[in-house]
């Protein structure tokens, strides 16, 4: 019974692990703009993934709508699923730091500027397993 259990336990790992490899999320230069590379035999990742800031307490979901659309036309019109070829790159537009206003302009009530602080990029492949972004710094809002 032990023996089936750690069988299935070690199966469901290393689904997750070859699930997760299916991409690599990198940050560019900008601090919030990412390029999604797929691996050699391609990727899908549900079309929403989310920004994580780190606290005291672990990581914190502060904007939950990052879009996988290179632009903003592009984001209302995405699948479930957006699915990147064999080694092709994504590289969507950019969070700016804003809790409702993030990506693309649209109609909110209350747009927070979540930085300073250490921040990472969350997406999910379909089918259930996360890939996690390197953590990255995003400083104060520049004055207008």
């Amino acid at each position: 019974m032990i023996a089936r259990f750690v069988g299935v336990a070690v199966a469901l790992s290393l689904s997750a692990v070859s699930q997760a490899a299916a991409a690599q999320l990198r940050n560019l230069a900008q601090p919030g703009a990412f390029a999604v590379e797929a691996s050699p035999s391609g990727a899908s990742f549900e079309r929403r993934g989310r920004i994580e800031q780190q606290t005291g307490a672990g990581w914190k979901t502060v904007f939950d709508e990052f879009y996988l659309g290179k632009d903003c036309g592009a984001v209302a019109t995405l699948p479930a699923c957006v699915t990147l070829a064999p080694g092709a790159e994504l590289r969507p537009v950019p969070w700016n730091g804003y809790t409702c206003y993030g990506q693309c302009p649209r109609a909110c009530k209350k747009n927070v500027y979540r930085p300073p602080g250490t921040f990472r990029l969350v997406l999910t492949v379909c089918g259930g397993a996360q890939v996690m972004g390197t953590p990255f710094f995003m400083g104060p809002r520049a004055k207008q």
